[in-house]
C-alpha cells in the first residue's frame, strides 16, 4: 500500500513537472513571507490601492501577439574592439548625494553615467536603424494602444538575480506609494501596468498610439529582495545603498567625494545583444571627481585621466593643441540638442510684455562672441536636431533697446530713477534675479547681459548657487529667470517641457496655457512637422526663453591606448561606452 502511494505521488509529481516545463509561471508573491526575493506578502492588497494607474497582478496574456525581436539587427560598435582594461574619467559635476533609484528629489549629475554603464532597458532605440531593439525584453508586441514585453529568461541583475515581470510592477508601486515624479510621469502615459506571469508584462497608454520605445523609457524593475526593508524611511535607508541593476557593471568601490569604480561582470547576461555585443569593454571604470576644470586638465595632461570631452573651446585652444603626444578629434555631431538658454517663470514673472522686454534686453550674441572665440552658434528653436521635424522658421528675440523699453512701457515700467533704472508708478523697481550654477563660461557670458539689460531699464541680479541648490528651487517654482540645460530626448516630447504636470527640472518656464496645452495634444495625436512648429512659435509668443548656443561641437582627446571608434560613433563613443583599451597583456 505504501509503495502504491509513493507510486502515484511520484507520477503527479512527475505531470506536474511536465506541465510547468511547457509554459511560463504565474507570478508568485512570496516563497516564504519576508524571504529575500519575495514580494511583499501584502502586494496584491498594496496594488489595488494605487491609484491613477490600475496596477494589476496575473492578467490574462492575449494568444497570437504580433511579437517584434532584434532578429537582423547589426550589431552596435566596432567588431575590432577588444574587451579588458581599466579606464579613467572625470565626472562633471559633484560627488552624488544619494544612489536612490527612484524617489531622490533633486537629480545628480553622476547617474547619467550610473545608469549607461548598469542599466540596461526592456527595449532601445537601435542608432543605426533608429527601431526598437533587444534589451531586457527579448520581443515586445503593440496590440492598440497597450505594449506587450517578453523578458529575456536569460536576464540578471547584477547580483545574479533573475529579472521578472512582478519586478516592473513592484517599481512601479513603490514609486506610486512615495509619490515619485516618475510615477506621475507614468501616470499621464499609462492607464494601466499589468503583469501576465513571470517572463510578460504590458503597458496600456492613455493615447491611441503606442510606442514600445516609449513605454520602456518609462517602465524600470525593482528587484524585491533589496528593497525587503521598504518603508516609510525609504530616503534615509536606501540613501547610500546600490540598488541591483541589469546591466554589464556594477559598483565596485566608492571613495566618498573622490572616486567610484565600476566593474565589468564576468559573463554578462546580455553580451551577446546587436545592442551591447562591442560595447561596455573594459573591465574596469574609474569615475574621479575633481574640484576645477583646470584640475581635470592636468590630471588629463598628466596620464591620470584617458579622455576627456568638452565643449570649452577656449580651454581646447589652451590646453590640448598643444599637446602633442595626445589624440584630438574636434567633429559637428547631428543630434537632439539640449534646448540650452535662460527660462523664464511664469508664475514668478506673469506678464509676458515683462517677460519680452526682458528677452530683448539681453545681449546673448556679444556674450557667446566673447566665450566661444567666434566659433559659437544660436540655437535657432526650442527643438533642434530631430531631422525633418526641426521647425525651421521660428520667430527670435534679438537685443533691441528701443522694443525693450517699449515692452517695459507696457508692463508699467514707464519711470526712470537715477540709476537708469526703469519702475513702476508705485516705485516697484524693473529688477529680476537671474539664478545660475557657477562656471567659468556663465561668469564671462553674464557681464554682458547684465551691462545691455541695464542699458535697457533693467536690473539683472545674478544669484550663483550649487547646482543642488539650483535644482532645488526648480522643484520650489521660486526662480524668476534661470540659466539652465533642460534634456534632449530622442525624439521630441514637448509635453516633457510644456504641459502644467512636468517635472520642474525639465519645464522650468511653469507654463499652463490653453493654446499650448492644445497644440501639445495635437502634437500627441499627430507628431508631425508642422504640429511642432506650432508649439515652437508658442514658445515664442509667450516669451518664456531666450535660446543659448548650439552644443554639438565636440572636442575629444585621448591617450593612444584608449581606441575610439570612428565617425559616426565618435561624438557619443564615450557615453555609449564604445570605446576600448590597446595593448592588454
Amino acid at each position: 500500500m505504501k509503495r502504491t502511494l509513493a507510486f502515484l505521488l511520484l507520477v503527479v509529481a512527475a505531470l506536474a513537472w511536465w506541465s510547468t516545463s511547457r509554459q511560463v509561471a504565474p507570478l508568485t508573491l512570496a516563497a516564504e513571507s519576508g524571504g529575500p526575493g519575495a514580494y511583499p506578502a501584502d502586494f496584491a492588497q498594496r496594488l489595488s490601492r494605487v491609484s491613477l494607474i490600475s496596477l494589476e497582478l496575473n492578467a490574462p496574456l492575449p494568444a497570437d501577439l504580433p511579437w517584434q525581436t532584434a532578429e537582423g539587427h547589426p550589431p552596435v560598435g566596432s567588431p575590432q574592439a577588444r574587451k579588458g582594461g581599466r579606464v579613467r574619467f572625470c565626472n562633471a559635476g559633484p560627488f552624488p548625494a544619494h544612489f536612490l533609484h527612484f524617489g531622490g528629489g533633486d537629480a545628480q549629475f553622476f547617474h547619467q553615467n550610473l545608469q549607461a554603464a548598469t542599466e540596461i532597458p526592456l527595449v532601445a532605440r537601435h542608432p543605426l536603424t533608429g527601431s526598437a531593439t533587444a534589451g531586457v525584453a527579448e520581443a515586445w508586441a503593440v496590440v492598440g494602444n497597450t505594449v506587450f514585453f517578453r523578458l529575456d529568461s536569460a536576464a540578471r541583475y547584477n547580483n545574479g538575480s533573475p529579472v521578472r515581470a512582478g519586478d516592473y510592477l513592484l517599481a512601479a508601486l513603490l514609486q506610486a506609494e512615495q509619490q515619485c515624479a516618475g510615477y506621475e510621469a507614468m501616470a499621464q502615459a499609462f492607464s494601466a501596468i499589468r503583469v501576465h506571469d513571470e517572463q510578460h508584462l504590458s503597458a496600456t497608454m492613455r493615447e491611441t498610439t503606442a510606442d514600445a520605445l516609449a513605454a520602456a523609457r518609462l517602465l524600470l524593475p525593482a528587484e524585491p529582495g533589496f528593497y525587503h526593508h521598504f518603508n516609510t524611511r525609504y530616503r534615509e535607508t536606501y540613501a547610500q545603498r546600490i540598488p541591483p541593476a541589469t546591466g554589464p557593471y556594477r559598483v565596485s568601490r566608492v571613495e566618498r567625494g573622490r572616486c567610484i569604480e565600476l566593474q565589468r561582470i564576468p559573463q554578462w547576461w546580455g553580451g551577446q545583444l546587436p545592442l551591447c555585443r562591442h560595447r561596455f569593454n573594459a573591465d574596469t571604470l574609474e569615475y574621479h571627481f575633481l574640484t576645477s576644470e583646470s584640475q581635470v586638465w592636468e590630471f588629463l595632461l598628466r596620464g591620470k585621466l584617458d579622455a576627456l570631452q568638452t565643449r570649452n573651446i577656449a580651454a581646447w585652444q589652451e590646453r590640448a593643441e598643444p599637446a602633442e603626444d595626445l589624440i584630438r578629434c574636434v567633429y559637428d555631431a547631428e543630434y537632439p540638442l539640449p534646448p540650452y538658454g535662460i527660462a523664464l517663470n511664469t508664475r514668478t514673472l506673469p506678464d509676458a510684455e515683462l517677460r519680452r522686454g526682458l528677452l530683448q534686453a539681453m545681449d546673448m550674441d556679444t556674450g557667446m562672441q566673447l566665450i566661444m572665440r567666434g566659433e559659437g552658434q544660436r540655437l535657432r528653436t526650442f527643438h533642434t536636431g530631430y531631422g525633418a521635424l526641426t521647425p525651421q522658421h521660428t520667430p527670435q528675440y534679438t537685443y533691441n533697446p528701443l522694443a525693450a523699453r517699449e515692452a517695459f512701457a507696457r508692463a508699467g515700467y514707464t519711470a526712470t530713477g537715477a540709476d537708469g533704472i526703469l519702475h513702476r508708478a508705485d516705485g516697484t523697481r524693473l529688477s529680476v534675479t537671474l539664478l545660475y550654477t557657477p562656471h567659468e563660461k556663465i561668469s564671462i557670458l553674464l557681464a554682458p547681459l547684465i551691462r545691455s539689460a541695464a542699458q535697457c531699464g533693467a536690473e539683472i541680479v545674478p544669484e550663483p548657487v550649487p547646482w543642488q541648490i539650483c535644482q532645488r528651487r526648480l522643484q520650489e517654482r521660486s526662480h524668476q529667470l534661470v540659466f539652465w540645460a533642460m534634456p534632449a530626448p530622442e525624439q521630441p516630447e514637448p509635453a516633457r517641457f510644456f504641459s502644467p504636470g512636468a517635472e520642474p527640472a525639465a519645464s522650468p518656464f511653469c507654463l499652463n496655457a490653453a493654446d499650448m496645452n492644445a497644440a501639445l495634444a495635437d502634437y500627441r495625436n499627430t507628431p508631425s512637422a508642422s504640429n511642432l512648429a506650432r508649439i515652437d512659435h508658442l514658445v515664442h509668443e509667450h516669451a518664456i526663453w531666450l535660446p543659448g548656443w548650439k552644443e554639438n561641437r565636440i572636442y575629444l582627446i585621448h591617450h593612444p591606448r584608449l581606441s575610439i571608434p570612428p565617425s559616426p560613433w565618435c561624438y557619443e563613443a564615450l557615453d555609449a561606452h564604445l570605446f576600448w583599451v590597446n595593448n592588454q597583456p
